[in-house]
């Protein structure tokens, strides 16, 4: 089979990420997001320490991520204008599914750090390329809010575990522009010792 008649090769070339203010629903139901979490939990691991974790927001849970939110990014500026805070409250309510997507990162004798966060960067593109093949659309929402008090603190993070990012999960009634990738040639080569 060619690579341009590979289902799997084109789910990873067209891959891109939504808009998530035109995230609607129906988002996964149930039985779709668990499928979505399993895909992701077949990253490659180094050593099998299952560096990742993930937690679905309860829609009761909507209005405590948005005063997370919103202290998060007082404690980013305090003196952040009302607009500011209004927009980072907004994020709690994007999507019919939102996914936090936790870190758990081992000083470990024999696995490096690095090989760590490979894994969870691998694990987080398994659950978009599922979550896009199931129909479905996601936005990213990461940033150094993620890493504040209150965020931290709200999802009773350990010491080792970092908020990687939010993931707004929906139908998509529009996609951002495409953005541009780059050429072949410019990110791969040949090595001759």
């Amino acid at each position: 089979m060619a690579h341009e008649d590979n289902p799997a090769y084109q789910a990873l070339i067209t891959r891109r990420s939504g808009n998530a203010r035109a995230l609607v629903a129906p988002g996964p139901d149930k039985n779709a997001l668990a499928a979505i979490i399993l895909a992701a939990s077949r990253a490659p691991d180094h050593g099998r320490l299952v560096p990742f974790r993930f937690l679905s927001i309860a829609e009761g849970a909507r209005d405590r991520l948005a005063t997370l939110l919103e202290a998060a990014s007082r404690a980013l500026n305090p003196d952040l204008p009302t607009p500011e805070i209004e927009r980072a409250r907004e994020k709690a309510y994007q999507g019919p599914a939102i996914v936090a997507v936790i870190a758990r990162i081992e000083n470990h004798p024999k696995i490096p750090v690095s090989d760590q966060w490979l894994t969870v960067g691998c694990a987080l593109e398994n659950m978009l390329i599922a979550l896009q093949s199931l129909g479905f659309a996601a936005a990213i929402r990461s940033g150094k809010f993620l890493e504040t008090a209150p965020m931290r603190e709200g999802f009773s993070l350990g010491a080792n575990e970092h908020l990687v990012c939010l993931v707004a999960i929906g139908t998509a009634t529009e996609f951002p522009p495409e953005k541009p990738k780059p050429a072949l040639e410019a990110v791969f080569g040949i090595w001759n010792g």
